[in-house]
């Protein structure tokens, strides 16, 4: 508008006009123009002076098809109200409820969700709202952008917020008799009996060397005092280990690209298997041949049996880039050094070549157990030998179909 570029040459004229041909009328118009343009500048600069926009989520992590309760406040805590202002908060667009308005930010899979409101001195708004969880992934909420003004709207103000918010959507996951598998022992662990391993972690002592000692148990210092090699013994330990490895390679080669269905599948049979044996009391850990965003080394989250590992692997599996920087056996080889005897390995693909199947075999003679589940369309024509292969394409495709009619109900 013309007075917000204009009013203070044009009240200045109106006041000289008006003593120059001696009108009142004239000069006072002038006066008013000067003092309602200074009074709307200075609202204005002042309109979004401690006003604070949050994004209340009392949970910032859901599973794919759940939803999250979220609450926006918009918050003046000052004397000085505010005629209007509106928000314009970014937020994931297939997470928005149908019914809400949104316009487009730019960026795909994002929308500006609009609100408008006026504010009291110290007053609080509030605006509930339920956010769907979209597919598996990381979103970023925000940034937000406040418009403001003053009361007559001639000296609009923004302010882009700087703080975001983020949501974690982990992979769908299912209990183990839904996938077809075995409640009870599903990879064949503890045959008869409590199997009792050995804690790399905890170190009892050392002893002569033995052929067939792995090269990772042998002291170096204890050898060099000694001058002859040095095994290491290591404190016995109940804990069972369990490892999950992510084949995400999906088609025959990389720069094909990947199958998404076949992808989310394959998270999906990961995330549970790992919630499975993490409720079971096993230490869980993952390696997968994908990686994390902005990473360029394979994923791996270390075995552990913290309290927040089950979550760990789950927000790996969430946010996992399809583009593989290495061949799952590889992975898995280095991963084998680590093994402590007994460990069990669970391995999630919906390709088998003859380098992965060496691979595991290799580990299955090394004396661990290992499970393959596999999401191909048919059985591999790799010979595994005696490690079970548990398709699990079917039951994961009747599952989805499941969960397409209950969200077509609801």
């Amino acid at each position: 508008m013309w007075l917000s570029a204009y009013f203070l040459p044009a009240g200045l004229g109106l006041v000289l006009l008006g003593i120059a041909f001696g009108s009142e009328p004239v000069a006072g118009l002038g006066v008013f123009l000067l003092g309602a343009g200074g009074l709307a500048r200075l609202w204005s600069k002042h309109a979004l002076d401690r006003v604070r926009y949050e994004r209340l989520l009392p949970e910032d992590r859901a599973f794919e098809g759940e939803k999250l309760s979220m609450t926006l406040r918009l918050t003046n805590d000052k004397m000085l109200p505010v005629p209007w202002i509106e928000v314009r908060d970014s937020l994931p667009e297939n997470g928005l409820p149908g019914e809400e308005r949104a316009s487009p930010t730019g960026y795909p899979g994002y929308a500006y969700l609009s609100r408008s409101t006026h504010l009291r001195w110290y007053e609080r708004v509030r605006w509930p709202l339920e956010l769907h969880t979209p597919a598996r992934g990381f979103y970023r909420l925000g940034p937000a952008r406040l418009s403001t003004g003053d009361l007559f709207g001639f000296f609009p103000v923004t302010r882009e917020e700087e703080t975001s918010d983020s949501v974690i959507v982990y992979p769908r996951v299912y209990t183990l008799p839904e996938l077809g598998l075995p409640a009870e022992r599903p990879f064949g662990e503890l045959k008869g009996r409590e199997r009792i391993f050995e804690d790399p972690g905890r170190i009892a002592g050392i002893r002569d060397y033995r052929p067939g000692d792995p090269m990772r148990r042998i002291d170096w210092k204890a050898s060099a005092r000694r001058q002859q090699l040095q095994s290491r013994v290591y404190e016995p330990s109940a804990t069972m280990h369990l490892l999950v490895a992510l084949n995400v390679h999906t088609l025959g080669h990389s720069w094909e690209g990947f199958v998404p269905e076949t992808l989310e599948r394959l998270l999906s049979a990961a995330g549970s298997v790992a919630r499975y044996a993490f409720d079971a009391g096993y230490a869980i850990g993952l390696v997968a041949n994908g990686s994390f965003p902005d990473s360029d080394r394979p994923m791996r989250v270390p075995v552990g049996r913290r309290p927040e590992q089950l979550m760990r692997v789950l927000e790996a599996l969430a946010v996992i880039h399809p583009m593989t920087l290495a061949p799952l056996e590889a992975v898995i080889d280095a991963e084998a050094q680590r093994f402590p005897f007994g460990a069990t390995l669970v391995c999630v693909t919906s390709r088998m070549d003859p380098a992965l199947a060496a691979s595991l075999q290799r580990i299955a003679g090394a004396g661990h157990t290992v499970t393959v589940l596999s999401l191909a369309d048919r059985d591999f024509e790799e010979d595994l030998g005696r490690i079970g292969v548990h398709r699990l394409t079917e039951a994961m495709k009747a599952l989805e179909a499941r969960a397409a009619r209950d969200g077509a109900r609801a």
